[in-house]
């Protein structure tokens, strides 16, 4: 098991402490009220600027003044536009600055004095604005002394306490913080599952008594004594560092459960296979043996691929997996991986990918989840994997607990009742961390003369307003984006009106695709707009009924209206690839797609290869151009390995969509030949303006460059300057 230290380094208290111990005091609730008033508004600040940086996150280096404008619709100001025009580096040095004032942003921390009614309604509304608020009677501990934490749980070994570490443990942490410092209790929940009894609040008094016996000399009955396997002793005043228990920043070597806190941590993190915590071992040894053995066997296997629900060994065997891609997956997800990581190019390589998965590996190269939708599984069986996965560990910890009858889990009455036992051996009252408490509950702890901390930024909206948000959320979902008039302007843009229809040209482009899907032939037609980009589709059936054509004809047609009134094409493709209905199964006449499930996904995947490039939704190896031939050897002075971008002057003539965006390898880029005719003509223009030369030679040079001279009478040599009478 690991070994942990007993306490940390010493320092002052009030660094060590979580809850605002040197905090301005509010005495009354309107103080309160006030401190929250202000609190609110550096919250609203600190959210307007994240807000605002991320639309100008969205602008990008350069945007145009549609972009502008449309942003200014969205509720961006003119007078931050203009700040962002004239800032050095634009729109994105804007957004850095804003976003560095918001991480300037520091919660409000208040002490609060109980002081009669909506004492507890107050401090509740103050953390739930994220202020941090202590609540209770003032400690008394001195003006922040020297204070260290020690940690219970590591003076517990396999017999009980140690009563050699436990004095030594003492000694140096009196030592390190004089008489006059403090000790911060730590790790005593975790103390309580060492010794095999996590309820048994008894036990938590008697060793809160034999670490205060070691500090103060107060005495150590032989009833507490027992219980730890300790000799009793008697009582030996002495001056020594008070003892409270007080939220800590940090801990000593991660104690397990800091404070109050009954809970601790069952595993171990970032280990293979994760490690129980030492002090679940210990409780698991004591209570049942047999069940800590089993434990760890089943620790071990936590990597199995086939209880990731729907997601199982031979189910990825059939989509290509080889023994040792799941090996590989199996081994990533043992070593703590998601499975978002776990299935991407840089655990299953990008032979794998290419080779037998016939995907493009640069489309995966942290999305694993997009891998797995590529090769069928639904996004219901990708969450319910990673439901499954997410925590598994600490699930199969919780539940051996439960078969050994721990009762592992905690709330707000058992750490009352441990504040209660531990209350008598403390020099303050102890400090309860109540991150979810209602005021109804603050009233009870504060009613026992206990001390609460609220943190601000763990606590929650209140439940009406979590209610609110979810509800806005889901209206949200179902309307527009926002963003939509920043990303793509072109789609609304030109009023604030509806979104404008982008009609077709009466003569337009497009290609016809024959294929049959599960032996039902399947005409595609689609119609492009100038640009190249897809403007309609149509879809005929051959042997099917009136009524289902009349549905798969009136569904092209709506897609047809979405795609001119700006709908991404995208958008369509991820609703409908891999639907499931009937007619399914092998595909024919596509040099692509070679199996479907369903008509629809068919469609929209061919949709997806030809128009927006996308390869993952292929099948067929890289080397197939457009008309369904391969491209050949590179190299072999035939064709090239890859096809020429179609430029947007060939894009007004060639169907973007046949060719797939790349250049065909028969057609004759046109920039070519208007610059080659072009050079001919600058050639016989040159030729033109040449001199015309006598057919005489030159009596001096004997070179053919004798011109005739204006007036008829003689002759000049070009060559070497000789004037010649008469020719």
């Amino acid at each position: 098991m690991t070994e942990i230290k007993w306490f940390c380094e010493p320092t002052r208290l009030s660094e060590l402490c979580a809850p605002p111990l040197d905090a301005e005091v509010a005495e009354t609730p309107d103080k309160m009220r006030s401190a929250m008033s202000d609190q609110l508004q550096r919250r609203a600040a600190r959210a307007g600027h994240l807000a605002l940086a991320e639309v100008l996150d969205r602008l990008g280096d350069a945007p145009n003044d549609d972009t502008l404008a449309a942003a200014h619709r969205s509720g961006l100001p003119l007078d931050l536009i203009e700040v962002g025009l004239k800032a050095h580096g634009g729109f994105p040095a804007l957004a850095r600055h804003l976003r560095t004032e918001a991480l300037e942003f520091t919660p409000t921390r208040r002490r609060f004095t109980p002081s009669g009614e909506g004492t507890a309604q107050a401090a509740c509304d103050f953390a739930r604005q994220g202020g941090d608020v202590l609540v209770g009677p003032l400690l008394d501990l001195g003006e922040d002394p020297s204070a260290v934490g020690l940690n219970v749980a590591a003076l517990i070994g396999p017999g009980g306490v140690d009563e050699n570490s436990l004095e030594a443990a003492c000694a140096n942490a009196a030592r390190a913080v004089g008489p006059g410092g403090v000790i911060l209790i730590e790790g005593l929940g975790a103390a309580m599952f060492s010794l095999g009894a996590p309820r048994d609040m008894r036990v938590a008094g008697a060793l809160l008594a034999a670490v205060r016996h070691q500090f103060r000399g107060s005495g150590l009955k032989k009833s507490l004594a027992e219980q730890l396997g300790l000799i009793p002793r008697r009582a030996a005043a002495k001056a020594g560092p008070k003892l409270a228990i007080i939220p800590a920043v940090y801990s000593a070597e991660a104690p397990e459960s800091l404070s109050l806190q009954a809970m601790p941590s069952l595993l171990i993190e970032g280990q293979d296979p994760p490690t129980l915590t030492r002090s679940v071992s210990l409780c698991l040894e004591k209570t049942a043996p047999g069940a800590l053995a089993d434990l760890e066997v089943r620790l071990g296997n936590l990597s199995d691929l086939d209880t990731l629900g729907e997601i199982t060994v031979e189910r990825l065997r059939a989509r290509g997996f080889t023994a040792e891609a799941t090996a590989k997956v199996s081994q990533a997800l043992g070593e703590g991986l998601t499975l978002k990581a776990a299935f991407s190019r840089w655990v299953l390589g990008d032979a794998f990918i290419a080779d037998v998965l016939k995907r493009a590996p640069d489309l995966f190269d942290t999305d694993g989840h997009a891998l797995l939708s590529a090769i069928g599984f639904s996004k219901r069986d990708i969450d319910a994997a990673e439901a499954d996965l997410d925590g598994r560990a600490a699930r199969q910890v919780a539940d051996a607990l439960e078969a050994a009858g721990i009762e592992a889990q905690w709330g707000i009455d058992d750490a009352l009742a441990l504040a209660a036992a531990s209350a008598p051996y403390l020099d303050a009252p102890p400090i309860i961390t109540a991150e979810d408490a209602e005021p109804a509950q603050l009233d009870e702890i504060l009613g026992k003369g206990l001390c609460v901390f609220l943190p601000g930024a763990a606590l929650g909206p209140a439940p009406d307003v979590q209610a609110r948000l979810a509800s806005i959320e889901a209206r949200a979902a179902a309307l527009p984006s926002a963003g939509s008039a920043i990303t793509q302007p072109a789609v609304d843009a030109a009023s604030d009106g509806p979104a404008i229809r982008t009609r077709l040209p009466d003569r337009r482009k497009g290609y016809i695709q024959k294929s049959t899907v599960g032996g039902h032939k399947v005409y595609l037609h689609t119609g492009e707009f100038e640009d190249g980009d897809l403007g309609e589709i149509f879809i005929d059936m051959h042997k099917e009924g009136a009524a289902f054509r009349s549905m798969m004809n009136n569904f092209a047609i709506s897609v047809s209206l979405g795609l001119q009134y700006g709908v991404p094409l995208d958008e369509y493709v991820d609703a409908f690839v891999f639907t499931r209905f009937e007619p399914a199964g092998d595909v024919t006449g596509n040099d692509r797609i070679t199996k479907a499930t369903s008509i629809l996904d068919y469609i929209f995947r061919e949709l997806a290869v030809s128009y927006l490039g996308r390869e993952d939704l292929a099948e067929n190896h890289d080397d197939v151009s457009h008309d369904g031939l391969g491209r050949g050897v590179q190299g072999d002075g035939t064709r090239e390995a890859a096809g020429q971008a179609l430029s947007d002057e060939a894009a007004q003539i060639i169907s973007r969509g046949f060719s797939r965006g790349q250049l065909p390898d028969n057609i004759v880029v046109l920039d070519k030949r208007r610059l080659e005719k072009a050079s001919d003509e600058a050639d016989a223009e040159a030729d033109a303006a040449a001199p015309e030369y006598l057919g005489e030679a030159c009596p001096r040079c004997g070179s053919y460059t004798l011109l005739a001279s204006l007036d008829g009478d003689g002759g000049r040599c070009d060559t070497c300057g000789e004037s010649v009478a008469s020719i």
